[in-house]
């Protein structure tokens, strides 16, 4: 559309409507051209930067330096990106004055994510991490999230999995954290970490939203009463045998160590053996404790001759 004519690329080039550039639909030659005649002459006043494009970021980043040209770019979004190039034209993140938001997707699997993490920590602005990636399986894996980093993110949202035994050392790394969402907390039991860093207290965070199977309580528990003493909204959706649907342990964990919550959501998948306690679990959670602070809870379960198989839910406000 630009090249139609002089007076109307004039009218793109001066108008405000370039400090925020999404070319996810744009094809590899009008993409060459427009990267010549409206991108580079107007590097200095785009903010916004959607390289969704699988072939976009391999032309901006030809040489990887090129990026820098855009000094005042405070969102950018990679999408399908390869680990190696990835890694080549970081260090150039770091040297963006701006750059607070990154969305970030890999079209591969990820071998270390702790060191994936490490750079994306060292990002001095950051405050907006949006990312998404398949881990690449081996026999044995070892991360060290030992090696102490403050970053300055307040929302961190992984869509991928995260391994539990790293998750504790995670969010130390994480001070000014306000929002955590995590598509799916594992406990791979291959997985192997150096030790343990001392918790820190997170007074910022306020929203946290995991999905999680296979951790037992007694582990989750520890992660909550570390770290989870100021969130307000909690967001859990689990599959483990058993242990989450204990309500007095709910009850004690939000008394004494969740005094802020005031919205508790968790959908717990669960099978319990067929004996008059799985009709007990499904009425604690009717109790009066849950009635007097507003949190309402539902049940959906099948019944067969070994086991009671459901889903027991929260839906309501707490304080």
């Amino acid at each position: 559309f630009y090249n139609l004519n002089k007076r109307f690329q004039n009218l793109a080039i001066n108008s405000n409507v370039l400090t925020k550039i999404n070319i996810s639909t744009i094809s590899i030659s009008n993409f060459e051209d427009y990267y010549r005649t409206i991108l580079l002459p107007n590097r200095n006043r785009i903010n916004f930067l959607d390289l969704s494009n699988p072939f976009a970021a391999d032309i901006i980043f030809s040489p990887p330096d090129h990026i820098l040209n855009f000094v005042h770019l405070e969102t950018l979004i990679i999408d399908n990106v390869e680990s190696i190039s990835f890694y080549k034209f970081f260090d150039y993140f770091m040297k963006l004055p701006n750059l607070h938001s990154l969305i970030i997707s890999f079209g591969e699997g990820i071998l270390k994510i702790d060191y994936l993490f490490a750079q994306i920590f060292r990002l001095s602005k950051l405050k907006y991490c949006k990312i998404k990636y398949e881990i690449q399986y081996c026999e044995e894996l070892f991360y060290s999230f030992t090696e102490y980093i403050s970053s300055p993110i307040e929302y961190l949202i992984i869509n991928a999995p995260f391994p539990f035994k790293a998750f504790h050392n995670l969010l130390c790394f994480l001070p000014k954290l306000q929002h955590l969402s995590i598509g799916f907390l594992h406990l791979f039991g291959d997985i192997h970490i150096e030790y343990q860093l001392s918790p820190i207290q997170l007074k910022c965070l306020r929203h946290v939203s995991i999905y999680f199977s296979m951790i037992h309580f007694d582990e989750f528990e520890k992660i909550i009463k570390e770290f989870f003493h100021h969130v307000q909204i909690l967001h859990l959706t689990t599959y483990y045998r058993g242990t989450y649907l204990d309500t007095q342990r709910w009850q004690k964990l939000i008394v004494y160590h969740m005094p802020y919550l005031r919205v508790f959501d968790i959908n717990c998948q669960d099978f319990l053996d067929y004996d008059i306690s799985c009709h007990d679990v499904v009425t604690e959670f009717n109790s009066s404790f849950w009635i007097k602070n507003k949190c309402f809870f539902e049940n959906q379960y099948e019944w067969n001759d070994q086991s009671f198989g459901g889903v027991i839910y929260s839906s309501g406000l707490y304080r």
